[in-house]
């Protein structure tokens, strides 16, 4: 947990034990670790976004290599503000690489890697196609596609509606738009396939992606006045509201048969649909979430770019078929989740990876 929500620290101390002569050269010679800068966006950590998933990949390398890591605050608002530190960043020239995070944040990276030609960049959740910056992108819809055969499945069982709701944070967000296109996606095979009779609620968009009131109240009302059985949340901390939602609509009387059910986004959001989110045990009433692997996106581009092999003006791809990008692992929903569903889940994921189901995004 508190990996989500801690701020990486912008000074790593590294211990080195040398011999007697060794000593000598660490004190004429200190030793300077690699430094790698990350700009994101306002809030930064803590939103259960792609950020959070960089930020234990970022972690992660720091346990397995000597490197330091600094995440420069106020975090921007604006993407202009976020292009003017990275031009800043790039203009101090000691930073082995500058990374960016974010989608929204293409075209700032674009305009600073053109202006400092000179300095390695990443961008992790888009594209940039320059010799300088190295790319990782998330096939985030094949994901949730397998989230939203699961969500089909699930609001067919005894006693629920067969409605399936979505709600998303920002309508303008690509990946959040991706998101929800592969999990209608999704919804609608299994539902034709299997002859469900499965119906999508249209997606309903907060505004926000940290607005609890706004989830909460749409939540219960998916829940109660729109009949949803299970709801799609990709809305990052928002996530927060949904959980109160949840909670909410499960004391009223008109659904006291059913649990409502939530599929997450972007983290692993599981233990935030469990009785005790400090403590979480099945049944979790967040059956699973679509996540974009940035975790090994940004420790591969990190670890190749200190060993000099810089994947430059490379988009590296991340999906289901290298484990970049799916769905989590049922850890607390396997209480209801029958056996035959995981099998038709894994089938469709097999049916992706060999090319026999092409999702859009």
């Amino acid at each position: 947990m508190s990996s989500r929500s801690s701020l990486l620290s912008s000074v790593v101390i590294v211990v080195i034990i040398f011999g007697s002569v060794g000593a000598l050269l660490f004190i004429t010679n200190p030793y300077e670790p690699p430094t790698i800068a990350v700009v994101v966006m306002d809030p930064g950590f803590g939103d259960l976004s792609l950020a959070d998933q960089t930020n234990i990949g970022m972690q992660n390398l720091t346990h397995d290599v000597s490197v330091e890591y600094f995440v420069p605050t106020p975090y921007p608002q604006t993407v202009s503000e976020a292009e003017a530190l990275l031009r800043n960043l790039a203009a101090q020239g000691k930073y082995d690489l500058i990374v960016a995070i974010g989608s929204k944040l293409v075209p700032a990276l674009q305009n600073a890697a053109e202006a400092y030609p000179g300095q390695k960049f990443a961008m992790v959740g888009g594209y940039v196609d320059l010799a300088n910056v190295a790319s990782a992108s998330f096939a985030v819809e094949q994901a949730s596609f397998l989230a939203g055969v699961l969500a089909a499945f699930l609001s067919a069982q005894e006693n629920y509606t067969s409605k399936v709701g979505v709600i998303a944070s920002v309508e303008d967000d690509p990946m959040v738009t991706s998101l929800v296109s592969g999990f209608v996606q999704g919804v609608q095979h299994a539902n034709s396939t299997y002859l469900l009779n499965v119906s999508v609620l249209p997606t309903q968009y907060i505004g926000s992606y940290n607005d609890t009131d706004a989830a909460q109240l749409r939540t219960y009302n998916m829940f109660i006045l729109n009949q949803a059985s299970v709801i799609f949340a990709p809305v990052r901390a928002s996530i927060k509201g949904v959980r109160l939602g949840m909670l909410q609509a499960n004391s009223s009387l008109y659904i006291v048969h059913r649990m409502p059910l939530v599929i997450g986004a972007e983290a692993d959001q599981d233990y935030y649909g469990c009785a005790d989110i400090s403590h979480p045990t099945d049944p979790s009433w967040i059956s699973t979430s679509a996540v974009p692997r940035a975790d090994m996106a940004i420790y591969q581009i990190a670890n190749l770019t200190l060993w000099d092999l810089f994947p430059g003006n490379q988009n590296l791809q991340y999906n289901l078929a290298n484990g970049g990008a799916n769905v989590t692992a049922f850890q607390y929903s396997t209480t209801y989740i029958s056996h035959a569903i995981l099998t038709i889940i894994s089938d469709y994921k097999d049916s992706i990876v060999e090319g026999t189901i092409v999702v859009t995004p």
